[in-house]
């Protein structure tokens, strides 16, 4: 069915509320939602596409007609409206000359030449070295015997290289080396261009850093040992008007705490970035990865808005954008709340909840809350679904943002499968009769949330322990906010209870921008620095906190 036809279908059968309504979860309902969220024409719902905005638009129409107070603007919009960098813009004014003896050429922008999504704006000229691979610090040494400050990375790994032994070959480590050793550009020679793509975020590292096809006719000058550069990188974030959608449903004896119910309703687009078969540029249409998720949060929002008379908290109902690219819409979200943090009682996270086998369940963020445990015993009574459980509230899912801000979170989840991030997640595998499954105990346990007195006692979770198996890599105990930073830096919305980070002293805040004597611009290079080190390891870290420069020390822990 086509775009138009389905819009029609979707308004005549859903914005149909008669006195006859039956006061449970309709599947059908259901999967009208999923069939439009999950069509080809909305070609994916990646966040700051059209897709994506009439995604946004129909949850708007739905929250309207089922008569939910707004949420934002004090309550004049259904849409909290915020701009997202969704990856790196390149100017067709970026130029790249190389010169020599013999003569010059100006590459081709967008064919022989182009930034990556981590290159940072400049303009470069001087002498240009090769230092091979470039996988040791070693391999840069060239620059200051060359007196070069532009580094020629050859970006393919080497036959014999070890992973054991032979360094990150990533190509962010490769220019965050050349950046530590001076040099004021990087460039990498590639086999074929591989342009940022919407969902690459901007990661400044610093410096140019473009990528070079290497052909017959730019080897002669990536390889003329008398080679000079000059590099002009136009570059900046491409930001994209984006939206949270929510709702409000009063209870009419609220005692004035708030139920938060949410959901993401983007998805990858045409893949890129996170899709599982990144070479198939077709909609990945997410029907489990969130219109199932979505769909629910808005047959809960229908449901609860028929049956509010007896309502003692109230809900909000929020779809969020940008989880995909990192939690950012639940992140904005928390950031800007429309409602005092302090009296949300508890976020219930819908996330990949179409595709329930054998009635399982999985629930997480059970041990958030002291009172949770008990209530998903009495809930689990009732109910046929065989519900295990995870105590954790951190995970990579929209309710981390809640958790990171000290509220109790729950999130459900159906499991995962062989369509998970690909193009074959579509509407037909859906279990709609499942998700009506997942609804009826969701709205048992709001229930009890709601007699439960007062607001819940938070529980601070300390790392998950081991499962036997040999521990890998260093650990400190930071949750990311992965949102850009003026002035670069690695923004961390909380820290894990008794990890190396809180017992250093960072707090969820602060902005890291120093890390065992490496700068911080981003997350990338936070990555690439702990990676240098082993548990045990006692790190200088200097962060940002409310525009002062804070010094700590973090001895590192072993990661499970």
């Amino acid at each position: 069915m086509r775009f138009g036809s389905l819009v029609v279908l979707a308004i005549a059968t859903l914005c149909n509320t008669d006195a006859g309504y039956a006061q449970q979860l309709d599947p059908s309902r259901m999967l009208t939602h999923v069939r439009y969220l999950a069509q080809d024409e909305l070609a994916g719902r990646e966040t700051g596409e059209p897709g994506a905005d009439s995604a946004a638009a129909y949850i708007s129409a739905q929250f309207e007609s089922y008569g939910l107070e707004p949420l934002f603007e004090d309550g004049a919009s259904y849409r909290q409206t915020f701009s997202l960098a969704t990856t790196l813009g390149v100017e067709p004014a970026s130029q790249f000359l190389m010169e020599a003896p013999e003569g010059s050429v100006v590459l081709e922008l967008g064919a022989e030449w182009y930034p990556f999504s981590f290159s940072s704006a400049g303009e470069v000229t001087g002498r240009a070295a090769s230092v091979g691979h470039g996988m040791q610090e070693a391999d840069f040494e060239v620059l200051k015997s060359r007196r070069a400050n532009v580094a020629i990375i050859d970006g393919s790994t080497p036959d014999d290289w070890n992973p054991h032994t032979g360094g990150d070959p990533s190509l962010l480590r490769r220019a965050t080396l050349a950046r530590e050793a001076g040099a004021k550009a990087a460039l990498i020679i590639v086999s074929e261009l591989n342009k940022p793509q919407i969902g690459d975020l901007p990661r400044e590292l610093g410096i140019p850093v473009v990528q070079v096809v290497g052909s017959p006719s730019t080897t002669p000058w990536l390889t003329n040992p008398f080679v000079r550069v000059g590099l002009t990188a136009n570059v900046a974030p491409l930001e994209a008007t984006v939206y949270n959608v929510g709702g409000r449903l009063r209870g009419t004896n609220s005692d004035g705490r708030t139920i938060v119910i949410g959901a993401h309703y983007d998805h990858l687009g045409m893949g890129g970035p996170g899709s599982l078969a990144p070479d198939e540029e077709t909609p990945h249409n997410g029907a489990d990865d969130n219109a199932s998720g979505t769909s629910l949060l808005l047959e809960l929002a229908r449901y609860f808005a028929m049956n509010a008379n007896d309502l003692s908290v109230d809900l909000a109902f929020v779809a969020f954008t940008g989880e995909e690219m990192g939690l950012l819409g639940s992140n904005h979200f928390v950031s800007n709340s429309p409602l005092p943090l302090e009296k949300i009682a508890a976020m219930l996270n819908f996330d990949m909840v179409g595709r329930l086998r054998d009635g399982k369940l999985q629930i997480f963020g059970t041990e958030t809350a002291t009172e949770f445990p008990d209530i998903l015993d009495a809930a689990s009574e009732d109910s046929d679904l065989k519900v295990s459980r995870v105590g954790d509230g951190y995970g990579p899912s929209d309710q981390t943002s809640f958790y990171a801000r000290r509220v109790p979170v729950l999130h459900f989840f159906s499991g995962t499968h062989s369509e998970y991030h690909r193009p074959e997640d579509d509407w037909d595998l859906i279990n709609v009769d499942g998700m009506s499954a997942i609804g009826d105990f969701a709205i048992d346990i709001v229930r009890r949330l709601e007699t439960s007195p007062g607001m819940l006692t938070y529980v601070e979770q300390q790392r998950p322990q081991s499962s036997g198996r040999r521990g890998y890599g260093p650990y400190l105990g930071t949750i990311p906010d992965f949102n850009p930073v003026d002035g670069g830096g690695l923004a961390i919305s909380g820290v894990r209870s008794e990890s190396p980070a809180e017992k250093a002293g960072l707090t969820g805040g602060d902005v890291i921008v120093r890390f065992g004597g490496k700068d911080v611009m981003s997350i990338n290079d936070y990555a690439v620095a702990l990676r240098e080190h082993v548990p045990g390891d006692s790190v200088a870290i200097q962060v940002r906190r409310d525009g002062k420069l804070i010094d700590m020390t973090a001895v590192l822990g072993k990661r499970d």
